[in-house]
Parts: C-alpha cells; sequence; structure tokens
C-alpha cells in the first residue's frame, strides 16, 4: 500500500508520526489484535471528528470561551491534528493485514 500522503507533503510532525506507524510490524498482529486496532482506530476517529465538529460549531454560534481554556483548546487541537492521521493509517494498515489474512484462509480451506 502506498502512503500518498506523505509521499506529496513535506515532513513534519504529523507526516513523520503517520510514516513510524505505517512501519509497524502488521503481519505480526493475531487476527484479533488486528481487529481491535482497526474497531479502536475507527471509533477514536469518529470520536475527534465529533469533538472537532463540536468546537467549530460552538466557535461559529458564539459561544464564549474563557481566556483561561484557549491553551488547552490549542493544544487538543494540535493533538487531534497529530492523532487523526495516525488513527487512520493505524485503521487502513489493520484493516488491509485483515483482509490479506482472510483471502489466504480462502485460497488455503
Amino acid at each position: 500500500m502506498t502512503n500518498t500522503f506523505t509521499e506529496t507533503t513535506p515532513d513534519t510532525s504529523i507526516t513523520i508520526l503517520r510514516t513510524l506507524i505505517a512501519d509497524l510490524q502488521y503481519t505480526q498482529l493475531s487476527d484479533i489484535e488486528l481487529h481491535d486496532l482497526s474497531s479502536i482506530a475507527a471509533e477514536s476517529i469518529e470520536g475527534l471528528c465529533h469533538g472537532l465538529l463540536y468546537t467549530g460549531e460552538s466557535l461559529e454560534n458564539g459561544i464564549q470561551t474563557q481566556p483561561q481554556n484557549l491553551g488547552q483548546i490549542g493544544a487538543w487541537l494540535k493533538a487531534s491534528a497529530h492523532i487523526i492521521p495516525i488513527l487512520l493509517e493505524l485503521y487502513e494498515q489493520s484493516t488491509t493485514q485483515l483482509f490479506q489474512m482472510q483471502n489466504q484462509n480462502l485460497n488455503h480451506g
């Protein structure tokens, strides 16, 4: 699987982390571990997206944020920017590995 995301963007902390996750040895994981990894990644992506949507809608609707909370919001947004690509890579790699394992089982069964 070619990772066009990291091939077309300059090296940033986000692309470096995604590349490190992509280099994990998914073939070493069992099907149960791959299912768990895929499910956790998908659920985490959905949760992060809901949080981002809520924050965006709150900003659009003029909900006031206390100045002391701005640092926390900024840190959360930066963490989200790093974790979403990592979770996507985990999801893609674990799902691909599961698909390959299932195809091997069908071909040998």
